[in-house]
């Protein structure tokens, strides 16, 4: 359906300025002969309205062929050829109207006056052609970039409700309650490793909130975050966690998302090292592979051992963060077996993500 058509008060508006421009040109056509107002608008207000449902279906050609992806030469050839249908069909109604006038109103040679005034009449019908095919376009490209706008207020909606549940997950109430309870047997059996443990605490938190206001942080930042959140977690499991960190100095500088490691180092927590009765290594990996930023997260799984169950928002918040992030050009990829499961990132190394701050 023509977008006029969607509302009434766009037809209402529509047809009163055809009808303001019919009288115009009446008056035009009546200064210009012997015809009197109220002749020419007997003769012209059907035919400019009948003009107006000609032209108005050109709508459906200027979108069948935008001007972004149809060459000139096109767009000329088949504007021409509708315009060259809509005169004729336009003259041979106008002169179909005028016989008909003449058997019914005898008074006024009907026919003599669309003779005189054909000229005019040719150049008007042609020039709002053009202009209707004009305003079609213009339509065309301002929904283009409404739609625009609209796409990038959902993408900054989804980098807020990402970013959102990145920070529900980092500062975690079970988390918080299972460092408080270590800490408590640790200022027990050593008194001494309290202190340190509660620097670990602080610097976590410290990170967590600092950083859940900015969009970026170099790799380097990320990982010290997840040394000391993994440095939290030894003192809960012991022995039973150890670590493997392999970063390539060439990657140290890279920016990425804040944030965005710690939700798989505590899956690799949670579905891996707690799940296992003798623990095991989490391993961490980060290379340059061309143009992209390569980053491995891999844990233990002890198949016959005891599932904890999930929520899945941690890679599945990740993966959304990622597309919305880098607009497509990142992916997240998951690899299990046995015995093991690794989480990878292909990040863009190249791709410009500035290091700002969102102001609260």
């Amino acid at each position: 359906m023509h977008p006029f058509f969607n509302s009434i008060n766009r037809v209402l508006v529509l047809l009163l300025s055809w009808a303001i421009l019919t009288f115009s040109i009446s008056a035009l056509i009546s200064s210009t002969t012997d015809a009197s107002l109220l002749n020419c608008l007997i003769l012209l207000t059907p035919m400019y309205f009948l003009c107006l449902i000609f032209v108005l279906p050109n709508y459906y050609v200027c979108r069948g062929l935008p001007l972004e992806s149809t060459s000139w030469l096109m767009l000329l050839a088949s504007h021409l050829l509708t315009l060259v249908v809509v005169v004729v069909m336009w003259i041979a109604v106008g002169e179909a109207y005028a016989g008909l006038l003449d058997t019914v109103l005898v008074n006024t040679n009907w026919d003599s006056l669309l003779g005189e005034s054909l000229t005019i009449n040719l150049a008007i019908v042609v020039l709002q052609f053009e202009i209707v095919v004009l305003l079609h376009y213009l339509f065309f490209a301002m929904e283009k970039t409404r739609n625009l706008e609209q796409d990038a207020l959902r993408h900054k909606l989804l980098v807020s409700q990402a970013e959102l549940n990145t920070l529900k997950a980092t500062v975690h109430p079970h988390f918080l309650f299972n460092s408080l309870n270590t800490l408590a047997n640790i200022a027990l059996s050593s008194p001494e490793k309290a202190h340190r443990f509660c620097l670990l605490i602080a610097e976590f938190l410290r990170y967590s909130v600092a950083y859940s206001k900015k969009s970026t942080a170099t790799l380097n930042e990320e990982l010290e975050h997840i040394q000391n959140y993994l440095g939290i977690e030894r003192e809960r499991f012991g022995s039973r966690l150890q670590t493997n960190f392999e970063i390539d100095d060439a990657v140290q500088n890279i920016v990425i998302p804040a944030l965005i490691l710690f939700p798989i180092v505590e899956n690799a927590i949670k579905h891996g090292i707690d799940s296992c009765l003798e623990g095991g290594t989490i391993s961490i990996k980060a290379r340059q592979n061309k143009s992209m930023l390569v980053i491995e997260v891999s844990n233990p799984v002890d198949e016959l051992g005891r599932k904890l169950k999930g929520t899945g928002h941690g890679l599945s918040s990740v993966e959304q963060r990622l597309k919305t992030r880098y607009s497509g050009k990142a992916m997240l990829k998951t690899i299990r077996e046995p015995g093991s499961f690794t989480v990878q990132f292909y990040l863009p190394a190249d791709h410009n993500l500035e290091l700002q701050e969102v102001k609260s």
